[in-house]
Parts: structure tokens; C-alpha cells; sequence
């Protein structure tokens, strides 16, 4: 299982600076020292591996969040990109570089993309609506656009300062719908 860890982690590191589709597999073997027979064996394919990796990506982010029923997850979760961004870089999202490659290519793989996006979408209204007491869909989309923009955002400011301004305005507006 550890060299299954390996090339999944390399290939996640070299996909999320390069692209999917600029790396070869024999790039991926070389960073994960292992042989190209080793990586068919855990990942039949290119296809497998590049789901392996989404997924992967996709549950850590989640087990860095708070439960969405903890009163401070909306804060947290700002706090945690931010975490995640000094970590891990911030090249973008790897979500959108891998709907951006297989959207026209891979059906399954694009949906695979989307669904990080669907999840987080979901995450922030159960957080809205324990916040609130109430489901809020508009205020709930609100900060979900909030932190989608702090992605690029952090390109330009730079992380730090993009995760606090967006949890700032989220927890304003959060505020506001209380008092409303």
C-alpha cells in the first residue's frame, strides 16, 4: 500500500504544477521510484490513477474541515484553504485543471471534477443552515461563491490575505442574515 501512496502522491504533486496530460508515466514512476509494471498494477490505467488522485485530494481536503454542524465550520473552513494553500501551493485548484482537461475528453473523470465542487457547495448550506437555524440558499451560494473566488483571489494577493478577506465577508454577511 505504501507504493500505491507513492504514485498516487507524485502524481498528484507533478499533475497539480503541470497538468494531467504534460506529465508521462514515466515521470510519475521516477518521482515515485517505483517501475512502470508497479504503477499498472495498482492503476490499470491513466484514467484510474487521475481518479485515484481526485479522490485522494478530495478526502483530505474534507477531513481538514470541521463537521458542517460545528458553529465555527464556515470560519474553519477559510482557515483551512489557507492552511491548505501554504501546504500544498497555489497553483489553482486541481479540480478545475482536471475538468478543464477531460470535460470534452472523459466524461466520468470531468463529473468526478464537478463533484468536489458539488460537495463543497452542500458542506457550506448544512453549515449555513446550522448557523442560522434555517436553510438560507441564497446566503448559503453567497459564500460558496465567496470561497470559490478565494482560489484566484490568492493568486493575486496571495493566500493568507485572500482566505481572511473572504472569511471576513462571509462572516459578515452571516451576520447580517441573523439580524434580518
Amino acid at each position: 500500500m505504501k507504493k500505491k501512496l507513492d504514485i498516487i502522491n507524485a502524481a498528484e504533486r507533478l499533475f497539480y504544477l503541470n497538468g494531467f496530460h504534460a506529465i508521462s508515466t514515466d515521470r510519475i514512476c521516477s518521482e515515485a521510484n517505483v517501475s512502470t509494471r508497479t504503477l499498472y498494477r495498482y492503476f490499470p490505467s491513466r484514467e484510474a490513477l487521475t481518479a485515484a488522485v481526485l479522490e485522494a485530494r478530495q478526502d483530505r481536503f474534507f477531513a481538514a474541515l470541521q463537521s458542517p454542524d460545528h458553529p465555527q465550520a464556515v470560519s474553519h473552513m477559510f482557515d483551512a484553504m489557507a492552511d491548505w494553500m501554504q501546504q500544498y501551493g497555489n497553483n489553482g485548484c486541481l479540480f478545475l485543471k482536471a475538468w478543464g482537461e477531460y470535460a470534452g475528453e472523459d466524461a466520468a473523470l470531468a463529473e468526478q471534477a464537478l463533484a468536489y465542487r458539488h460537495k463543497m457547495r452542500d458542506y457550506i448550506a448544512r453549515a449555513i443552515q446550522q448557523a442560522l437555524g434555517k436553510q438560507h440558499v441564497a446566503l448559503a451560494d453567497a459564500v460558496w461563491l465567496l470561497f470559490e473566488g478565494v482560489l484566484t483571489s490568492a493568486l493575486i494577493i496571495g493566500a493568507a490575505q485572500a482566505c481572511e478577506a473572504g472569511k471576513n465577508a462571509a462572516l459578515q454577511l452571516i451576520a447580517f442574515s441573523e439580524k434580518t
